[in-house]
């Protein structure tokens, strides 16, 4: 390139995997193909804010941190001209794999400073939050909610095992599903909106035919009675075929409400937002983000 095309990186200076002088050798990276400006925010609730007041100055707006980071970084641009960008800092970095982007910091870095090309995503719009990969209430966001971080910093997503073994015979709640106004009443330890379609690695599927641009939610039912129930769970995604396991039920559609009795845990993208209810609706091909030019995403032909 002649001329180096211009970038905000916004750095979670708390994501998992930075280390010293991590942030040095992206900028030494990046600068290759940018012209970079770098911006540092560990508070995940001025993180869109952020971004937003990025989008006046740069056209590429590139998010370094997990996914709870991505997922704000996109709030902010959404609505504008500008891109996003992926290099995974946290402990799972489900949208970061989900765009097949290198898993190690500094060769994701050295594949955006290569041949890269635009990728439209949809977006779960939820209030004021994006939701690009994955939300969830019950069982699920107790698991983020009690993950430590120093144990994810150094285990990664082994630090969620623990709560996991913890949380998983909790509830069930009542839970009331609206997917584009058809309602649907169950009883349930957890429910997913997804538009991802794995936790942790791209081998457990959450669900069936799951993609971040067909312009559609899928919410994901969880109803074991047992420990040995989610096992079986577990093995059926392992396969790539949980929905025919009978304690798992997947709906599809642009609007989905979720209200729960007693009010239950919420997370979206990895963030623990507190009890309550969760409403997202579907906004198509929002969202445009910057892959590796050689690289195909989980479930992308």
């Amino acid at each position: 390139m002649s001329e180096r095309s211009p970038a905000v990186m916004i750095v979670n200076p708390r994501a998992g995997r930075l280390r010293a002088g991590s942030v040095d050798r992206l900028v030494a990276i990046l600068r290759e193909r940018y012209s970079l400006v770098v911006l540092e925010c560990g508070d995940l609730r001025e993180l869109a804010r952020t971004a937003r007041e990025a989008t006046g100055r740069a056209d590429t707006v590139i998010a370094v941190g997990g996914d709870g980071t991505v997922s704000r970084v996109a709030t902010g641009i959404l609505g504008t001209e500008a891109r996003l960008a992926v290099l995974p800092g946290g402990s799972t970095n489900h949208i970061a794999r989900l765009l097949g982007m290198p898993t190690s910091l500094v060769a994701a870095a050295r594949a955006l400073a290569g041949p890269t090309r635009l990728r439209r995503l949809d977006v779960g719009c939820a209030g004021q939050q994006a939701l690009l990969f994955l939300g969830g209430v019950g069982v699920d966001a107790l698991i983020v909610r009690d993950a430590p971080a120093r144990v994810k910093r150094f285990l990664a997503w082994v630090g969620y095992i623990p709560p996991g073994l913890r949380h998983l015979q909790d509830g069930p709640w009542h839970v009331q599903v609206s997917v584009d106004g058809s309602v649907v009443e169950v009883t349930a330890r957890t429910v997913l909106v997804a538009n991802g379609s794995f936790l942790v690695h791209p081998w457990f599927r959450v669900g069936r035919d799951i993609s971040p641009d067909d312009g559609l939610l899928d919410v994901c039912i969880y109803s074991p009675a047992r420990f040995v129930d989610w096992v079986t769970i577990g093995l059926w995604m392992l396969a790539g075929q949980v929905h025919r396991s009978r304690h798992v039920r997947q709906l599809r559609g642009r609007s989905v409400a979720i209200r729960t009795s007693p009010p239950a845990p919420v997370e979206i993208d990895g963030d623990y937002l507190g009890e309550g209810d969760l409403s997202i609706t579907m906004c198509p091909a929002a969202l445009t983000v910057v892959v590796p030019a050689g690289a195909r995403g989980v479930g992308e032909d």
